[in-house]
């Protein structure tokens, strides 16, 4: 085995042990953090055995010296220190991702077995709560109307999204029709979340796909007569009460804490908030966890949740915040782009759009299983990411194992 080999498996457990780590943080096992720094370890030790960069690896210094300044403005050198390395977790993952990128059917394959197997987990999952066998992890229902899939990892909605993930594998990257049958089984999965954001995601795919034979339209006329049935005889009212219920909640009314963190974000900005408040210092877990004064410098309404929420469950808010504008454009220009080339099909931009939405409900940015998932779908579909990188002594391959 070639040193190359072991760092492309080293990629693949990095994700398996990130994975881990919140099925860890689900059960409250303090040891999480410390299997997430192993884990980032391991893509520490990748990069090093593979050397190879993108030409945005230029926007590294000026980014690393953004997050110097939020750590120095942090008002706990310990919420900083915790979320500078949430910060930096994205970033090493793309440049690793992007080091072994002619070997990223390794680091496929592994992502596949956690889908599949999250997705059997969730199959007993349902037989024990119907049967009353151990269900190994926590209960969630929400509004005791749906049990919510979330498989081994205890997420609902990372669940949602890695089955959606594994949906445009199987569609878009090397399709083949067993795989185009499969991707059916993945986008169940993923509705089986009841994740409303994954909902609104997949309804629109239809509109970006370029090809749809007659037996996907055909099937989908199914869903919709089965949907349009159901819904006459009223057996959704609730889902529809609980949908606009979260509508009218985060939205409308804007009553959350969801809402009020947006609220902030527009009011830091609008003082000039060009270099960040300070990492850990607004909606991420440290700024709760240190009892950031921010809080209170915004007079931020928790709803009488604040002894409940470990977060604003909001990434833009807490992005923005605490490294200001300059800096927050930079890391998301930093991670979305690294490695992912000039032409990029409709695929990838959907994914990016998706991911881009989830995180306005969810901190899936900083979560490094979650964002892995997307960083290594969007490396798969980019098609010209070889393009501009800096190389040692390794030929860039491109997707399909040519040479360029």
């Amino acid at each position: 085995m070639t040193l190359h080999s072991i760092g492309a498996w080293a990629v693949a457990l990095a994700y398996l042990v990130f994975c881990i780590s919140d099925t860890m943080l689900t059960l409250e096992n303090e040891r999480a953090q410390l299997v997430k720094i192993f884990a980032f370890g391991l893509l520490l030790l990748a990069i090093s055995l593979r050397p190879r960069f993108h030409r945005l690896i230029v926007l590294a210094a000026p980014l690393l010296f953004v997050l110097w300044i939020g750590l120095v403005r942090s008002f706990n050198a310990d919420a900083g220190m915790e979320e500078f390395l949430r910060f930096l977790f994205p970033i090493v993952i793309t440049v690793a991702l992007f080091a072994y990128r002619d070997r990223i059917d390794t680091v496929m394959t592994v992502f596949f077995v956690v889908v599949l197997s999250n997705d059997l987990f969730q199959c007993y999952f349902y037989l024990a709560y119907l049967t009353g066998l151990p269900v190994l992890l926590p209960i969630r229902i929400d509004s005791g109307l749906f049990l919510r899939a979330q498989g081994w990892m205890g997420f609902f909605s990372e669940f949602s999204f890695i089955n959606f993930c594994a949906f445009l594998l199987c569609r878009h990257y090397r399709p083949t029709e067993r795989s185009r049958a499969m991707s059916w089984l993945f986008v169940l999965f993923a509705l089986l979340g009841f994740s409303f954001k994954m909902f609104a995601t997949l309804a629109v795919y239809p509109l970006i796909a370029r090809k749809v034979s007659p037996r996907v339209w055909l099937m989908t006329g199914a869903v919709a007569g089965v949907a349009f049935w159901v819904m006459a005889n009223g057996y959704l009212d609730s889902l529809f009460n609980v949908a606009s219920a979260k509508i009218s909640f985060y939205i409308v009314e804007g009553n959350s804490a969801r809402a009020e963190s947006y609220r902030v974000m527009v009011e830091s900005l609008a003082k000039g908030n060009f270099f960040g408040e300070g990492l850990g210092s607004f909606g991420g877990p440290a700024s709760v966890k240190y009892g950031s004064p921010l809080y209170g410098v915004y007079h931020f309404n928790w709803y009488g949740l604040g002894s409940i929420l470990k977060t604003t469950d909001t990434f833009y808010p807490h992005l923005f915040v605490e490294i200001g504008l300059l800096g927050a454009l930079v890391w998301l220009g930093f991670v979305l782009r690294y490695g992912q080339g000039q032409r990029l099909d409709m695929p990838w931009m959907f994914l990016v759009a998706a991911f881009c939405f989830d995180n306005i409900f969810s901190m899936a940015f900083v979560s490094p299983s979650y964002v892995f998932s997307a960083l290594l779908v969007m490396h798969a579909l980019s098609r010209s990411g070889d393009k501009g990188h800096v190389s040692g002594r390794v030929r860039s391959r491109n997707n399909f194992g040519t040479r360029r």
